[in-house]
């Protein structure tokens, strides 16, 4: 907000005007952050994430995933958490809603999922959000989704590894190339069985697959590369056999880590301003107004920092785009 404030004040009136600032006099610092505490947060948020998900692109895979926002604590010291859902072939958060931290989650993702569109859209989270009334919830409004299963499902999971290890039907499987990047070398194996297999048709009754991905991994360090690290995770999954081709499931669970764009920005965004006192609906409005920034500016590069540059030097440029 200190650095919106600093750029109106560089405007001139005619500027200014062509903003919608009658007067020729863009708000003072006070006044954004005041404004930006009373509006709806949620409302915001939906109506970006509407405008957002009509562009261009792959609108079908949608992330859910929860963080705490850098530099939003109050005065007793609690910070905003907010859990959001991210399109990942848009790269744009569709829709937020305030959570009350780790943990608790659960209620406040249906209050998500159910403002969100989710009639042909994939559904994808974290273990935490492996959970009946979830997946209920999401295939009510027909969705589907794809969710890891860990020790909070223990049964479930324990199930599902016992149907791998003793197969009663044949594999599917698909192995992905090696992946280098960053100094290390990661290769995958996912194996797709029926989940009548697992026998948990009664419990999960819309769980159509079940999937086991090994991921091994190894990394170099000091110029050598270390033994492999090898990991297993189990995830069920909702699509019917002509969506869930092994190559498929594996990369909407790998699209899901996508999220974590969405993340570097709650972290970045609040910390220039790390003194004002972000109570009420300020920090999520922030949020909802930088992504939505970066769907624009996306539309001029495929580098927002290269179209901040472009804009920097034809100012005009951006208040055409921005009025029109």
């Amino acid at each position: 907000m200190r650095a919106a404030f600093f750029l109106g004040r560089g405007l001139n009136k005619r500027q200014c005007r062509a903003l919608g600032f009658s007067n020729g006099k863009t708000p003072c610092h006070a006044t954004l952050t005041e404004t930006l505490r009373v509006i709806d947060a949620g409302t915001l948020a939906d109506v970006l994430g509407a405008a957002c998900s009509v562009e261009s692109g792959d609108p079908r895979h949608i992330g859910i995933d929860g963080k705490s926002m850098r530099a939003s604590k109050d005065g007793e010291g609690h910070a905003t958490h907010v859990l959001s859902a991210f399109c990942t072939g848009l790269q744009s958060v569709l829709g937020t809603e305030a959570s009350r931290g780790r943990g608790m989650e659960i209620p406040d993702a249906l209050k998500l999922l159910e403002r969100l569109d989710l009639k042909g859209k994939i559904v994808t989270g974290d273990a935490m959000f492996c959970q009946k009334s979830i997946v209920a919830k999401i295939v009510e409004k027909g969705g589907d989704y794809i969710f890891p299963v860990k020790d909070n499902q223990k049964n479930l999971r324990e199930n599902i590894q016992t149907a791998f290890n003793e197969p009663v039907f044949p594999l599917i499987s698909f192995r992905s190339g090696h992946d280098k990047a960053h100094g290390r070398i990661e290769r995958r194996l996912i194996d797709v069985l029926p989940a009548k297999a697992a026998g948990i048709e009664e419990d999960w009754p819309s769980v159509k697959h079940i999937c086991r991905v090994t991921r091994s991994r190894q990394v170099r360090k000091h110029g050598a590369w270390k033994p492999s690290e090898v990991e297993v995770v189990y995830l069920i999954a909702s699509l019917r056999a002509a969506d869930a081709a092994p190559e498929a499931l594996l990369r909407v669970n790998r699209g899901h880590w996508g999220i974590e764009i969405m993340h570097r920005n709650k972290d970045v965004i609040l910390g220039e301003d790390g003194y004002t006192n972000r109570s009420d609906n300020a920090p999520r409005n922030i949020f909802s107004l930088l992504a939505f920034t970066l769907k624009i500016l996306k539309s001029i590069s495929s580098s927002p920092t290269r179209a901040i540059e472009q804009f920097q030097d034809d100012r005009s440029k951006a208040l055409r785009l921005f009025t029109g």
